[in-house]
């Protein structure tokens, strides 16, 4: 049997290695807790181990980013200058119903030629000149598309007369002129003169000022109303050295029209859309009976007509004080008048006959 003084020293060292157990434990510090951000509550936390390396990098500035280096807009390539070139006379039975009454026009004939042959021969070589320098070309028939928009339009013909002995050019642009439309004119005017050789023919009719595809207020198979336009009429058909120049010197027919179009397209201003509308004009009449009509815009000028207290002057162009137009019910008088000699009316702007 242990005796009872054991049991008891046995009890006391007991407590005592209790209370320095205790003791030591109190001495570990606690490990750090972590959060989690969004943590479900129920996770158990993790610990963190703290080192000098981790307070160093907690401790360093953050460095700043670079800066975003922004991916510069892609430039849009322009898109290259569109030109209609129409062929006078061709195709005209496929005319549509608004325009029915020239299904029937074949345009001039001689010496076995067709006006329409020459058109298309000579078209067809403009257009091969300009589509190799990147212009877009649509080569047309009679027919129009709908409210033809282009940066310029020219309409190719060859002119015919009962007399053999005319012979020449001959250019114009619309009744209503934009500002875009003459210097069409200018410089295809310029480049085919100096080009050809050939003459000028100033007698301008009204059949090509009021052209059927001019005509975007009566017509939907004609140009837009910004878009430039010029008839040209290469030579005449009738005439046997116009013709013999048709037949020997194509080519250098179609340069000329073409160096034209691509100096219109190169020397215009694609800022200046206002260059695209036509001025407005009011009939006019004369403030006095005698005041006249000129084939240029001079007093010099020959005298084409001269009017009456009735006469009613249609203008569609002004330069330096001079009106160019159309005395009305004279279809074929157009010329120039002092504009100081004539006054506007609210009459009505008529569509000449025929057209």
């Amino acid at each position: 049997m242990v005796p009872q003084r054991w049991l008891i020293l046995c009890g006391v060292m007991l407590l005592v290695l209790a209370g320095c157990s205790r003791q030591n434990e109190a001495l570990v510090p606690a490990p750090l807790i972590q959060p989690r951000l969004a943590a479900s509550a129920t996770a158990t936390p993790e610990r963190l181990t703290i080192t000098p390396a981790a307070i160093a990098t907690a401790v360093a500035p953050t460095a700043a980013p670079p800066p975003a280096t922004s991916t510069p807009a892609p430039t849009a390539t322009p898109a290259p200058p569109r030109v209609g070139i129409q062929v006078g006379h061709w195709k005209t039975a496929d005319l549509p119903d608004e325009l029915a009454r020239f299904r029937t026009s074949t345009g001039a004939y001689s010496d076995g030629t067709s006006e329409a042959e020459v058109n298309l021969d000579i078209a067809q070589r403009v257009a091969l000149l300009l589509e190799a320098e990147g212009i877009v070309v649509d080569l047309l028939p009679a027919t129009l598309p709908v409210n033809y928009q282009a940066d310029a339009f020219i309409t190719i013909h060859a002119d015919g007369s009962t007399s053999s002995s005319a012979r020449g050019f001959k250019m114009a642009t619309p009744w209503r002129t934009s500002a875009a439309s003459q210097q069409l004119y200018e410089t295809l005017l310029a480049e085919y003169a100096a080009g050809t050789g050939l003459p000028q023919d100033g007698a301008i009719t009204v059949n090509m000022r009021g052209y059927y595809a001019f005509n975007w207020r009566r017509h939907r198979h004609a140009i837009a109303k910004t878009t430039p336009a010029v008839i040209i009429e290469m030579g005449y058909l009738t005439n046997s050295t116009d013709r013999a120049f048709f037949r020997d010197q194509p080519d250098r027919i179609a340069t000329s029209i073409a160096a034209g179009v691509r100096r219109y397209l190169t020397e215009r201003d694609l800022n200046d859309k206002d260059a695209l509308i036509a001025r407005e004009f009011t009939i006019h009449r004369a403030k006095s009976a005698g005041a006249t009509v000129h084939a240029t815009p001079s007093d010099s000028g020959r005298v084409l007509f001269t009017a009456s207290d009735d006469t009613r002057f249609m203008p569609f162009r002004e330069q330096n004080g001079w009106y160019e137009g159309v005395v009305r019910g004279e279809w074929r008088v157009i010329g120039w008048v002092r504009a100081e000699q004539w006054e506007a009316t609210d009459e009505p702007f008529p569509t000449p006959t025929g057209q």
